[in-house]
């Protein structure tokens, strides 16, 4: 889910000697940015590890859980591969000191240890909340929910970022015991009140290839060719997780695993259907993207969770089954037409075979159906039971944190 906000471009309402000496700016800072990537990023600061302290607080898992790149001169130069999966990485290996705990001890790098612990802290969960605006910190930690979907980066109060004590804050249930919590990203759509991506200018005189066409559902929403290097070492970074843009400021997603989060929560990656003009082969290479995501952020952090949201066609793939460590799905029962009608039966039946592929192999299902009816939603509750899923009701702008007996 996108969340709609106000045309960024129109509200700054710039004098035109401004905008040209904003523009000037703005290509002095990208080829600035090249330069230092080519000099090996010779500015880049010193970042911390996050807090994976949780790790000492799993509980054990339930029994079920045992490019053609196009081309363009504002995509960054291609960096160096990638290391693997838990291999040593240069950055400094001390953990961040979350505020008010312990410091923290870095977790064993080994692969498959990572992934044993990153199933024991999400197979835990039996209950979940989804609120990416106007969050407030004290009753969203007052709430009962073992993992919580917040958006770091505007999500708080009038979109402001949240801190690193406020992420912290988030992680304790009001009986003390950790919650885990997830930040959503997403990877084929860029907001246009996102600063991580592009400034007014760049969207409208000095945008990229990537860039495509406004989603006319959500204003402010533009789809991306996804399959651009450009577009993915925007969200990647460089090979250290900063800027592709100036080399200081970490990328999009490294900003969420410094804020000390718990993993990302992956949306529009459905985009794939809708780009396969620019991205031929697209299914293989969005579940290629994704991967190469939890590559680059588990190099730092190897308990980050990634949970994907809907696209669970592409758990057809076994690469995408490998890598994430949840699904969610929206509309599951009710309403994939934005109304509250049930689904069609054949539509719901094959969501849930291709859902069934993320049970078999041992990751948690969570659904959100936006409905009010008290009877549908015991309806969708009881049938996702069923299933083994983990649900959860709000509404569909996700401004509000629903509670269980106050709201549904």
């Amino acid at each position: 889910m996108r969340l709609q906000r106000g045309d960024c471009a129109s509200s700054i309402g710039l004098r035109t000697s401004s905008r040209r000496r904003r523009r000037t700016h703005a290509r002095i800072k990208r080829r600035v940015a090249i330069v230092a990537l080519l000099l090996g990023s010779a500015f880049t600061g010193l970042v911390m590890q996050p807090d994976n302290s949780f790790a000492e607080e799993l509980v054990a898992p339930r029994p079920h859980l045992v490019a053609r790149p196009k081309s363009s001169t504002n995509t960054p130069p291609a960096p160096k591969a990638e290391e693997p999966v838990g291999a040593t990485s240069s950055m400094p290996t001390q953990p961040t000191r979350t505020p008010g705990s312990a410091q923290p001890q870095p977790q064993p790098r080994d692969p498959a240890l990572a992934r044993v612990r990153r199933a024991a802290a999400i197979g835990a969960v039996s209950s979940w909340g989804y609120q990416l605006a106007g969050l407030d910190i004290a009753s969203a930690a007052a709430s009962p929910y073992g993992l919580l979907v917040v958006d770091a980066t505007t999500g708080l109060g009038d979109g402001n970022a949240m801190s690193e004590a406020q992420i912290a804050q988030l992680k304790h249930r009001p009986d003390g015991s950790r919650r885990l919590v997830v930040s959503y990203l997403s990877i084929g759509e860029a907001e246009d009140y996102r600063p991580d991506y592009f400034s007014a200018e760049y969207l409208e005189e000095d945008a990229p290839d990537w860039l495509m066409h406004e989603n006319p559902q959500w204003k402010g929403n533009r789809i991306i060719s996804f399959c651009d290097e450009g577009w993915q070492r925007t969200i990647l970074g460089d090979d250290d997780g900063r800027s592709v843009y100036n080399s200081i400021e970490p990328s999009p997603l490294y900003r969420l695993i410094e804020l000390g989060l718990d993993g990302v929560y992956l949306d529009r990656v459905d985009v794939y259907s809708e780009v396969g003009k620019a991205c031929p082969d697209a299914a293989r290479r969005m579940v290629a993207f994704v991967k190469r995501l939890a590559e680059h952020a588990r190099r730092r952090n190897p308990d980050f969770l990634v949970i994907l949201q809907n696209a669970e066609e592409l758990l057809q793939h076994q690469d995408m089954i490998e890598t994430i460590d949840a699904i969610a799905k929206e509309d599951l029962f009710y309403g994939v037409d934005h109304s509250e009608k049930k689904n069609d039966r054949d539509l719901v039946r094959e969501t849930l075979a291709n859902l069934a592929l993320a049970r078999a192999a041992g990751r948690p299902v969570f659904f959100i159906d936006y409905i009010r009816s008290r009877d549908k939603i015991e309806d969708a509750r009881r049938r996702g039971a069923e299933k083994g899923f983990i649900a959860y009701f709000g509404p569909r702008d996700l401004d509000r944190l629903w509670l269980p007996k106050r709201d549904f």
